[in-house]
């Protein structure tokens, strides 16, 4: 055997040797970068979650009063609609009721007209009557005076 094959042999494997070194500091500083790059994005989300947090709460709140007010909302609105119901149930029974009573009122004028008129025909042909000479409120009055 030669003598040169040992050496390249021991050579061949310092180099593999030398490249695992290699690989094991790469993954080391790429750890250790990861690492720093995880708590440097930890410390963010923690003052975001400290910025934000009020702002979150006042955002939570505000959607709480927002429920309030719609069911406020929703409990007048229907309260309203009922009294509008109630409002126009009294008023369609009023209006029946007014428009029966104009039919009555309608009915008692036409009565009325027809008994004036009736009467005022009767007047005017007892004023006819006493007016001439011959009859007997034209003696009378010849009478007296």
């Amino acid at each position: 055997m030669s003598a040169w094959i040992p050496v390249t042999v021991a050579i061949s494997l310092l180099v593999i040797a030398l490249s695992f070194v290699a690989i094991a500091v790469g993954i080391t500083a790429s750890t250790k970068k990861a690492v720093a790059q995880m708590d440097e994005l930890t410390n963010t989300l923690r003052n975001l979650h400290i910025e934000l947090g009020p702002a979150l709460k006042s955002v939570a709140a505000a959607a709480d009063s927002t429920e309030k007010v719609a069911k406020l909302i929703q409990v007048e609105g229907e309260g309203v609609a009922e009294t509008t119901r109630r409002v126009r149930q009294s008023v369609d029974s009023g209006l029946t009721r007014l428009e029966e009573r104009l039919a009555d009122l309608d009915a008692l004028y036409e009565v009325l007209y027809e008994e004036m008129k009736e009467t005022g025909l009767e007047v005017g042909v007892t004023m006819r009557r006493l007016r001439r000479p011959g009859s007997w409120w034209g003696k009378v009055r010849r009478l007296i005076g």
